[in-house]
């Protein structure tokens, strides 16, 4: 078993669903629910069910939802004594407004305090960081704490996974990238990043190179219907994966859980076209339905792929 230490935020999402097509200038009837979110709990939860050893690194409020977080992520053999509890701010909130097709059309987002985070991240990141495997890391924390991280798994060369919470700090940081193993990211996230525009898979697979050879040398492009690209400049492949049409109930978490299938895939030494159909395939289950990550009853009911 593999041991990830995962480093990002703690969120609860508020999520309001429309039962017909929204009106901006009208009250929507639908359905309103909480949950635990936050790129990098997500992540941590999905490793869990995924079968890895994880320490989740983070900040929670210590209030019955913080411990609620905690309590539900150890019911997944998420180790979570890496996470301090604050007093007030130790998690964000998130609001969003989501289509009758369960697509996100707006949202708000209130963030944890930042400096006590980066506070409590870099006191214990040396620690975790030596009893573990791999690091996987939402990019939308300090640039210290990249920095930081970056270093340290240099100096303890152990493979460093990046993936967007948001995109503010990485776009106003690119260079960043170049001290990661592997990056994961959405089209809209690329084209940003390398100022390029894609429609088509050959112009994925071209961009997705662009950022390989200013980044991470493993650079992977996500494109919804049409599947995921991706360009490895360590073995000098490349190659594109389709993907199946799913339902969509609610489309948030679904990059998170993607990004999480192929990491695991990728510890475990499988081939990365097989680590990206496994990550499609639990992308598709977590947006089929309302949950922000994958449950066990989700995990049990995917088709294993064929060892090789």
């Amino acid at each position: 078993m593999n041991t990830i230490a995962v480093i990002g935020k703690v969120f609860v999402d508020i999520k309001g669903t429309s039962f017909a097509p929204l009106h901006k200038d009208a009250k929507n009837v639908g359905d309103i629910t909480f949950s635990n979110g936050g790129t990098g709990r997500n992540v941590a939860q999905n490793l869990g069910v995924l079968g890895n050893d994880v320490r989740f690194v983070s900040t929670v409020t210590n209030d019955q939802i913080g411990v609620g977080v905690l309590e539900e992520l150890r019911g997944l053999q998420v180790n979570v004594d890496g996470v301090d509890m604050l007093e007030d701010n130790g998690m964000g909130m998130w609001l969003a407004v989501m289509d009758n097709n369960g697509d996100l059309q707006t949202s708000i987002s209130k963030q944890p305090d930042e400096a006590r985070m980066e506070e409590a991240i870099l006191r214990q990141i040396d620690t975790v960081f030596k009893e573990s495997d791999a690091v996987a890391i939402d990019l939308d924390l300090s640039v210290n704490v990249l920095n930081e991280t970056i270093e340290l798994c240099r100096e303890m060369d152990l493979p460093l996974y990046g993936v967007c919470g948001h995109l503010s700090v990485i776009e106003r940081n690119r260079h960043l990238l170049q001290g990661f193993t592997g990056f994961i990211c959405s089209r809209e996230e690329a084209e940003i990043l390398s100022d390029m525009s894609i429609v088509t898979v050959d112009d994925a697979l071209r961009v997705a190179e662009v950022l390989a050879m200013k980044g991470a040398p493993l650079t992977i492009v996500t494109m919804s219907e049409l599947g995921a690209v991706y360009v490895d400049l360590r073995t000098n492949e490349q190659g594109h994966v389709p993907t199946t049409k799913v339902k969509v109930a609610d489309s948030t978490g679904a990059g998170d859980s993607f990004f999480s299938a192929v990491i695991s895939e990728l510890m475990k030494q499988h081939p990365i076209e097989d680590a990206l159909r496994l990550g499609m395939r639990v992308a598709g289950k977590v947006i089929a339905s309302h949950e922000n990550g994958l449950t066990q009853d989700m995990y049990d009911s995917l088709e294993q792929p064929t060892q090789k």
